[in-house]
Protein backbone atom coordinates (compact mmCIF):
# COMPACT_ATOMS: atom_id res chain seq x y z
CA UNK A 1 0.00 0.00 0.00
CA UNK A 2 2.85 2.34 0.99
CA UNK A 3 4.45 1.75 -2.35
CA UNK A 4 1.74 2.61 -4.25
CA UNK A 5 1.14 5.95 -2.49
CA UNK A 6 4.65 6.70 -3.04
CA UNK A 7 4.19 6.30 -6.27
CA UNK A 8 1.17 8.26 -6.86
CA UNK A 9 3.38 10.78 -4.94
CA UNK A 10 6.04 10.67 -6.90
CA UNK A 11 3.69 11.44 -10.49
CA UNK A 12 1.94 14.10 -8.86
CA UNK A 13 5.34 16.12 -8.97
CA UNK A 14 6.51 14.54 -11.52
CA UNK A 15 4.06 16.41 -14.29
CA UNK A 16 5.71 19.63 -14.81
CA UNK A 17 2.66 22.93 -14.61
CA UNK A 18 1.17 23.95 -17.64
CA UNK A 19 2.62 26.63 -20.25
CA UNK A 20 -0.63 27.75 -20.68
CA UNK A 21 -3.57 27.39 -18.46
CA UNK A 22 -7.47 29.20 -19.40
CA UNK A 23 -10.53 28.62 -17.50
CA UNK A 24 -12.89 30.67 -19.43
CA UNK A 25 -16.23 31.16 -20.89
CA UNK A 26 -17.69 31.61 -24.36
CA UNK A 27 -20.43 33.16 -25.33
CA UNK A 28 -22.11 31.07 -27.85
CA UNK A 29 -20.41 31.28 -31.57
CA UNK A 30 -17.24 33.08 -29.79
CA UNK A 31 -13.75 32.75 -30.46
CA UNK A 32 -11.05 33.34 -27.69
CA UNK A 33 -7.41 33.73 -28.50
CA UNK A 34 -4.29 33.28 -26.07
CA UNK A 35 -0.53 33.22 -27.38
CA UNK A 36 2.12 31.02 -26.23
CA UNK A 37 6.22 30.64 -27.14
CA UNK A 38 6.73 27.53 -29.09
CA UNK A 39 10.72 26.06 -28.83
CA UNK A 40 11.24 24.16 -32.43
CA UNK A 41 11.36 20.58 -31.83
CA UNK A 42 9.82 20.67 -28.97
CA UNK A 43 6.29 18.44 -28.18
CA UNK A 44 3.48 20.07 -26.88
CA UNK A 45 -0.01 18.77 -25.75
CA UNK A 46 -3.08 20.82 -25.64
CA UNK A 47 -6.05 19.82 -23.96
CA UNK A 48 -9.28 21.48 -23.40
CA UNK A 49 -12.18 19.89 -21.69
CA UNK A 50 -15.86 21.33 -21.66
CA UNK A 51 -18.98 20.50 -20.74
CA UNK A 52 -20.88 17.71 -22.05
CA UNK A 53 -22.90 18.70 -25.34
CA UNK A 54 -20.34 21.63 -25.91
CA UNK A 55 -18.09 21.12 -28.91
CA UNK A 56 -14.93 23.35 -28.84
CA UNK A 57 -12.26 23.71 -31.66
CA UNK A 58 -8.67 24.39 -31.14
CA UNK A 59 -6.53 25.83 -33.67
CA UNK A 60 -2.73 26.25 -32.95
CA UNK A 61 -1.88 29.09 -35.65
CA UNK A 62 1.56 30.31 -36.60
CA UNK A 63 3.21 33.75 -35.73
CA UNK A 64 2.18 34.59 -39.52
CA UNK A 65 -1.38 35.39 -38.52
CA UNK A 66 -1.77 38.81 -38.25
CA UNK A 67 -2.74 39.57 -34.84
CA UNK A 68 -4.70 43.56 -35.43
CA UNK A 69 -6.95 41.40 -38.63
CA UNK A 70 -7.62 38.68 -36.23
CA UNK A 71 -9.51 40.82 -33.61
CA UNK A 72 -11.19 42.91 -35.82
CA UNK A 73 -13.22 40.24 -37.65
CA UNK A 74 -16.36 39.47 -36.93
CA UNK A 75 -17.58 35.85 -34.81
CA UNK A 76 -16.44 32.84 -36.95
CA UNK A 77 -14.93 34.96 -39.74
CA UNK A 78 -11.92 35.30 -37.21
CA UNK A 79 -11.82 31.82 -36.73
CA UNK A 80 -11.77 30.86 -40.45
CA UNK A 81 -9.40 33.19 -40.70
CA UNK A 82 -7.20 31.39 -38.01
CA UNK A 83 -7.34 27.67 -40.02
CA UNK A 84 -5.58 29.75 -43.11
CA UNK A 85 -2.23 29.51 -40.68
CA UNK A 86 -3.28 26.51 -38.51
CA UNK A 87 0.25 24.30 -37.82
CA UNK A 88 -2.34 21.95 -36.04
CA UNK A 89 -5.62 21.84 -34.79
CA UNK A 90 -8.65 19.93 -33.09
CA UNK A 91 -11.67 19.63 -34.75
CA UNK A 92 -13.34 16.50 -32.65
CA UNK A 93 -16.62 16.57 -31.29
CA UNK A 94 -16.82 17.48 -27.82
CA UNK A 95 -12.90 18.62 -26.30
CA UNK A 96 -9.73 18.56 -27.75
CA UNK A 97 -6.43 16.36 -26.97
CA UNK A 98 -3.50 16.51 -29.52
CA UNK A 99 0.02 16.80 -29.63
CA UNK A 100 2.27 19.05 -31.52
CA UNK A 101 5.37 19.31 -32.26
CA UNK A 102 6.61 22.58 -32.96
CA UNK A 103 8.01 23.74 -36.21
CA UNK A 104 9.80 26.77 -35.14
CA UNK A 105 10.67 28.89 -32.41
CA UNK A 106 8.70 31.99 -32.05
CA UNK A 107 4.72 33.25 -30.79
CA UNK A 108 1.89 31.08 -31.46
CA UNK A 109 -1.55 31.74 -31.09
CA UNK A 110 -4.03 29.29 -29.42
CA UNK A 111 -7.32 30.03 -31.08
CA UNK A 112 -10.29 28.30 -29.13
CA UNK A 113 -14.02 27.99 -31.23
CA UNK A 114 -17.38 27.53 -29.97
CA UNK A 115 -18.25 25.65 -33.24
CA UNK A 116 -21.07 24.10 -31.39
CA UNK A 117 -23.02 27.10 -31.08
CA UNK A 118 -23.88 26.49 -27.32
CA UNK A 119 -21.62 28.12 -24.83
CA UNK A 120 -20.12 27.36 -21.45
CA UNK A 121 -17.53 26.98 -19.21
CA UNK A 122 -14.17 25.44 -20.52
CA UNK A 123 -10.82 24.38 -19.34
CA UNK A 124 -7.56 24.85 -21.62
CA UNK A 125 -4.36 23.66 -20.51
CA UNK A 126 -1.15 23.61 -23.16
CA UNK A 127 1.95 21.15 -21.24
Amino acid sequence: MTTAIFSFLMALTATPPPLLEAEDVLARGATAMYTITLEEGLDYWVLLSCAEGMDLDVIVASDEMEYDRFIQLPYFEDYVYAREFAISEGATDGGEDFVITAPYTGTAYIIVHDIGETGGEYDLRVY
